[in-house]
């Protein structure tokens, strides 16, 4: 099953209270698929973008900034040296995930296709596992090479051990809950549906589960004017 508000085409972007309402944005993925809408109210802004503009910036502590990761580039970073001088667009999910991990990363490959190259290398999408003992750093490089095809700056994954990632993820607003085996043999991962965009270590927008391409190139578009 899974849970997350979809944003129907062309809405309105609204102001989302940082900590309250991300921990709202959940999503249970299984193979059992389905989808039913979470329920999250704020009013609606005129911000400009089409993400949700958060009424408290996220801030990357140092703590999430500095904590060093396995990358699918090899070796290991850090989210600090991943976003310098880029926007760093950054999810948590997993690649067993059968819909929303999938179709998201799959949504801002397409958005980033959609901009030019300057725009492109500019911009580094950042997929942390909610999964780390069956994703490992290969199996990551794999399953994103299906999403970021073409692009300047390939996808990078990462991963760490269950507590450090539960920890940057809660720092950023981002729920993660333990994967879960069910009698039937399937397992269940709950993570936050949310995709940040953040500038120079401060977020101001999210994505919902949903969001179209040309919402997610649009935003990208103003937001790399932010960091060039």
């Amino acid at each position: 099953m899974v849970n997350f508000r979809r944003r129907a085409a062309g809405r309105a972007p609204v102001v989302v209270a940082a900590v309250l309402a991300l921990g709202m944005l959940l999503a249970a993925c299984s193979s059992s698929g389905g989808s039913s809408p979470a329920k999250v109210q704020a009013p609606s802004s005129s911000s400009g973008y089409r993400g949700d503009l958060l009424d408290h910036p996220v801030t990357l502590t140092a703590a999430a900034r500095d904590a060093v990761f396995h990358s699918t580039a090899g070796g290991t970073t850090t989210l600090g040296k991943l976003q310098q001088g880029r926007l760093l667009v950054l999810y948590f999910g997993y690649t067993n995930c059968p819909d929303v991990c999938p179709t998201t990363m799959a949504d801002l490959g397409n958005a980033l296709r959609k901009l030019p190259s300057l725009a492109q290398a500019h911009t580094q999408v950042v997929f942390v596992t909610s999964d780390p003992v069956r994703d490992t750093t290969a199996r990551m490089r794999t399953w994103l090479a299906n999403f970021d095809s073409g692009l300047l700056l390939p996808f990078v994954g990462l991963t760490a051990s269950i507590k450090q990632i539960d920890s940057v993820a809660k720092s950023v607003g981002v729920p993660l809950s333990p994967p879960v085996v069910a009698k039937n043999g399937s397992v269940s991962v709950e993570h936050g549906a949310q995709t940040l965009a953040f500038v120079r270590g401060r977020a101001s927008v999210l994505w919902l589960a949903g969001t179209t391409p040309a919402d997610y190139a649009h935003d990208i578009g103003r937001l790399v004017d932010q960091v060039k």
